[in-house]
């Protein structure tokens, strides 16, 4: 429930960058064939201790309950993660291309709202697990990087004027 409130909290942040996990995804199916194995171990070891037999169809059970887990670990994630892909690109983020960040993270997808971010040597050397704490100081970063650029553009446009101004008189 946690990473689920992260990535609302991420897609509501209007950070310039945010990082979807697609794990989670997996979840649902994963957890209904976990629940079908531990009734099947829990039934045969109480079955074990009570000196029962066990019943045929009890494994069949377990057969199908595991399949269905894993039928809905492919259905389950293909529908959860296009649930956040247009929540993502209805927020205004487009998926940064494959290979260019978070490269060592498969369940991890960087998006972007400028897509020069994805190929930033700075975005690249702050983002480098996915974390909402990289993507907060990487806005700030950005921040700072506009203020900067903005006071150079300043600072160039009050030299250009002197220089004019100098040479007026």
């Amino acid at each position: 429930m946690h990473e689920v409130q992260t990535q609302f909290a991420e897609l509501i942040s209007a950070k310039p960058l945010i990082v979807l996990s697609s794990f989670h995804g997996y979840l649902p199916g994963a957890l209904l064939a976990l629940v079908f194995m531990t009734g099947y171990a829990a039934n045969r070891l109480w079955r074990g201790l009570r000196q029962q037999t066990l019943s045929a169809n009890n494994g069949k059970l377990t057969a199908i309950g595991v399949l269905t887990g894993l039928a809905l670990v492919v259905i389950g994630n293909f529908v959860i993660n296009a649930y956040w892909q247009n929540k993502a690109e209805y927020a205004g983020y487009k998926p940064c291309p494959t290979l260019t960040l978070l490269t060592n993270r498969i369940t991890m997808q960087a998006w972007s709202k400028n897509e020069a971010l994805c190929f930033d040597t700075d975005v690249r050397r702050i983002i480098v697990r996915g974390t909402p704490d990289e993507t907060r100081q990487l806005a700030a970063h950005l921040n700072a990087r506009a203020k900067h650029q903005q006071a150079k553009q300043q600072f160039l446009q009050q030299e250009a004027q002197r220089k004019l101004d100098n040479s007026k008189g």
